[in-house]
């Protein structure tokens, strides 16, 4: 083969090289143009004149990119400059190949420069090169091409039309997050008490049990489609050949359930009720009683009921045996368990002969009746009615002058506090074989039962100081601290360290309880002092009483009046954007104020169906700003007059 040839040949490689490379080069421009106008249409609506000219324009920059490269590489259709590349690439020729092919010269000395030409071979030079663009060039293409067609079809319509007529103008895709509607699933416990699966169709608000199933559905791919519960994240999933849907689990408190599809927006409030905790009370016993001799029988009755549905329920004895600290001994029994079917209300008796207690001179006996609902979420829920006391009294209380009973030393607060102690024990002693899971969790829970005792003596303290004008008393003080030491004892699960500081907090509230105490024998004289409240002998009617709602605070008060502001300020120019405030106010207000809450969710509802909402907006601000002082008369008036 000559120079010429040779050269001829390398010519034709680089310009097939060239124009494949140019080619791929200006066919992954025009797709990656495309890629990013879609990806732009779904941050930001594109106006209607802009979208014929996607196409065009892409094509146009895939062959400005495909001219560009040709013009850079003019030099492989030149014979001249293909031989200068390969010297370029072998400086050993020192311009042999240019030599050779020169018409002046290649006659004389073509032969002579035919061996030093031939150590070089320019098809190594040409595949190098193509390794350097045209492999390049093809993975690009091979990129954008694949993304192109895995982009949803609808997303490529809403860019380049659908094919046969690419300057026609294109709808845009409607929003996918109109036509909701779904489904609430309560927990199956729930259901085996009645509770049954609601449907909702574009909803507002979604409310249902705390723990139930939503399943929300919509039309359309599920591509692009992006769902926030709170801060978690959900996941859209394809249903059918047109819809998408996606599930989650009602939380304990109210969130804003926020949907996204491209800048299209939806704020749906999520409004979940817990499963409130049994009531019970004990009617029988009607009272706590001092006994002197054991005999006949006893009849116990409770009434209990809850929201969702009960468990069962039994009775409960706590034998109290002995006078000094350190010698006390407890017997815990459950008398009788009673199931309740699911039932939400109901009543339970049980009739006991006193001797079945094998009570002893100055033993006490405690009796309460106990409730639990079939929450198997976070539950069951266990709840205890008021204790009531039966003392057997002791020989010596007794005189010729009076059968009246000395009061009893310790009370239902001291019992609790026992019964926390006995509790604290039996699981301590069984730390060694109990699963560490219910260790702890038994533990944890007696905690939470010591929280109760903890907020007792708090009301005490505050009833000592008559809530800050006296003193502290250093007794219920320390007990407090005691208190809590055992509590963040128990938490961790260290019952051996929360045993001593319950003892110590016993012993102190039996100090304050005792201290400056007289007892008469006989009937004691009508006193104006309240003996029951003052020895802590509550009478509990075992429902609590209802709580007012603490008002709200004026930080709060000012943030939740400024989104209001600024919600009647969007609703006539973003009335979207209004009903979204206005959705989160309703949020925030679920958690604390639901009286607002309520308010807030009539004034969305008539914004949704586009009624006249001044009434309920009007009604929120009055319950931001608060109402308006109406007085009959003219109050006196009070300034000074001058004397001219």
């Amino acid at each position: 083969m000559t120079p010429l040839q040779q050269v001829q040949r390398t010519k034709r490689g680089l310009g097939l090289l060239t124009s494949l490379t140019a080619l791929f080069l200006g066919a992954a421009v025009t797709f990656g143009v495309l890629l990013a106008a879609m990806l732009l249409s779904l941050a930001l609506p594109l106006p209607p004149g802009v979208r014929p000219a996607i196409l065009p324009a892409a094509i146009a920059a895939g062959l400005a990119a495909l001219v560009v490269l040709l013009w850079r590489r003019r030099f492989v259709w030149s014979l001249p400059r293909v031989a200068l590349w390969v010297e370029e690439r072998a400086p050993e020729l020192r311009y042999a190949l240019v030599t050779a092919i020169d018409p002046r010269y290649a006659d004389r000395f073509a032969e002579l420069l035919a061996p030093i030409i031939a150590r070089v071979d320019p098809g190594a030079f040409v595949r190098r090169a193509a390794l350097r663009s045209l492999l390049p060039a093809a993975f690009l293409l091979l990129v954008t091409g694949v993304s192109y067609s895995a982009v949803p079809q609808n997303w490529r319509t809403a860019v380049v039309g659908s094919g046969v007529d690419a300057t026609t103008e294109v709808t845009e895709m409607p929003s996918r997050l109109e036509a909701l509607r779904g489904s609430v699933t309560p927990p199956a416990y729930a259901r085996r008490s009645g509770l049954r699966r609601e449907e909702f169709d574009d909803p507002a608000t979604i409310a249902g049990l705390a723990g139930s199933t939503v399943d929300l559905h919509g039309e359309g791919i599920p591509d692009g489609i992006e769902i926030l519960l709170g801060e978690t994240s959900l996941e859209a999933a394809p249903e059918g050949d047109d819809g998408w849907q996606s599930a989650f689990t009602l939380p304990d408190s109210a969130v804003a359930l926020e949907l996204t599809d491209r800048h299209y927006r939806r704020l749906v409030v999520i409004d979940p009720r817990r499963d409130a905790t049994p009531s019970v009370e004990l009617l029988l016993p009607m009272r706590d009683t001092t006994v002197r001799t054991i005999e006949g029988d006893i009849e116990l009755r409770a009434r209990m009921s809850d929201d969702i549905g009960l468990g069962g329920a039994f009775f409960e004895s706590i034998v109290t045996m002995g006078q000094e600290e350190g010698h006390i001994t407890f017997r815990r029994d459950t008398l009788e368990r009673h199931d309740l079917d699911n039932a939400r209300s109901g009543e339970f008796s049980l009739t006991l002969p006193l001797a079945h207690f094998r009570l002893q001179e100055g033993d006490m006996l405690s009796l309460r009746a106990v409730t639990f609902d079939n929450n198997t979420l976070t539950g069951p829920s266990y709840t205890t009615s008021e204790t009531r006391v039966l003392r057997l009294a002791t020989s010596s209380e007794y005189d010729s002058l009076a059968i009246e009973g000395a009061p009893p030393p310790d009370d239902s607060l001291f019992l609790s506090l026992r019964y926390i102690i006995q509790l604290t024990e039996e699981i301590h002693d069984e730390r060694r074989t109990m699963p560490r899971d219910l260790f702890v969790d038994s533990a944890q829970s007696i905690g939470i039962q010591l929280r109760r005792v903890i907020r007792t003596v708090e009301m005490m303290q505050r009833e000592w100081t008559m809530e800050g004008v006296f003193d502290p008393n250093p007794l219920l003080a320390e007990a407090h601290e005691a208190l809590w030491e055992g509590v963040r004892a128990l938490y961790i699960a260290e019952t051996g360290e929360a045993l001593p500081p319950m003892w110590a907090a016993l012993k102190l509230l039996q100090e304050f309880a005792l201290m400056e105490r007289y007892y008469f024998r006989g009937q004691p004289p009508e006193l104006i002092v309240n003996l029951g409240r003052v020895r802590m002998q509550g009478k509990d009617t075992g429902y609590a009483a209802p709580r007012s709602r603490r008002e709200m605070s004026g930080e709060k008060q000012r943030e939740l009046l400024a989104s209001y502001v600024e919600s009647v300020r969007l609703l006539e120019a973003a009335p979207d954007s209004a009903m979204n405030t206005l959705m989160r106010m309703q949020v925030e207000a679920l958690r604390e104020f639901p009286a607002l809450a309520s308010v807030l969710g009539e004034a969305v509802a008539a914004i949704r169906a586009g009624e006249d909402a001044t009434a309920p907006l009007a009604e929120v601000r009055r319950s931001l700003e608060g109402r308006t002082i109406i007085r009959r008369r003219l109050t006196s008036w009070s300034a000074l007059w001058e004397k001219r």
